[in-house]
């Protein structure tokens, strides 16, 4: 599939945390060390997996609660589903974990390489005093960082799409969503009418019924030739 540069898009947006910072690295790096001091007899791997499809995700559907407060929340629901003794301040820093993630390899010579050529915009359904460090660890490109924080609503609900494109004053067909997460972003910028393409960093395959973006890429490296930005 030939992706269309028609109208030429004026805003590039990002989905931040897997797609641009390596927060997968990060937090698994801490599900590890908790694992140990609980001393639960599952692997990291394991209890990522539920920690995240079977707590922090659905979380996201259910009543607002900033995300740090989601993080510490659905991590204790986690805990205790491998029957593990749960104390009122586990998860207290989880946050911080994923503040102090970094980005992926590609990521900063990509974004300098792009930036002349377009607007930048992040759409994370993370909090400010988090996304603040990720911004600065990407040599603060960015025009527009809004969070859940700012909507109360997380993705794939169109707040955080819709507050975006109306504080650029720009149109979603003037747009280029690129994200890694086919369950909160794919599903809500496609049916916008966001050019999207799909940052698949794990290899994934697409659930059925999930919109088909118009570009699927391993990483960021060939986003400028796709865009038609001469490398």
């Amino acid at each position: 599939m030939t992706f269309p540069l028609e109208p030429r898009p004026e805003l590039l947006t990002f989905d931040c945390y897997g797609t641009l910072i390596d927060w997968d690295s990060a937090l698994r790096r801490y599900v590890a060390d908790l694992i140990a001091a609980k001393s639960l007899s599952v692997s990291e791997a394991e209890f990522y997996e539920n920690w995240y499809y079977r707590h922090a995700l659905p979380m996201l559907a259910g009543p607002f609660k900033l995300y740090r407060t989601l993080l510490k929340d659905s991590l204790q629901d986690a805990l205790r589903s491998f029957s593990a003794d749960v104390r009122p301040s586990d998860g207290d820093d989880f946050g911080d974990a994923m503040a102090d993630a970094d980005p992926f390899p590609d990521t900063l010579d990509f974004l300098h390489k792009i930036a002349p050529h377009f607007r930048l915009g992040i759409i994370s359904n993370s909090q400010d005093d988090i996304i603040s460090h990720a911004v600065r660890r990407m040599d603060d490109l960015f025009e527009l960082v809004i969070t859940a924080e700012t909507t109360h609503a997380y993705k794939p609900a169109p707040a955080l799409f819709e507050l975006v494109l109306a504080r650029a004053g720009v149109a979603a067909a003037a747009t280029v969503h690129l994200a890694q997460s086919q369950y909160v972003d794919l599903p809500r910028s496609i049916p916008m009418g966001m050019r999207t393409i799909w940052i698949n960093r794990n290899s994934q395959t697409l659930r059925e019924g999930t919109p088909e973006p118009q570009a699927v890429l391993p990483d960021l490296r060939g986003v400028p030739r796709v865009l038609g930005v001469a490398q």
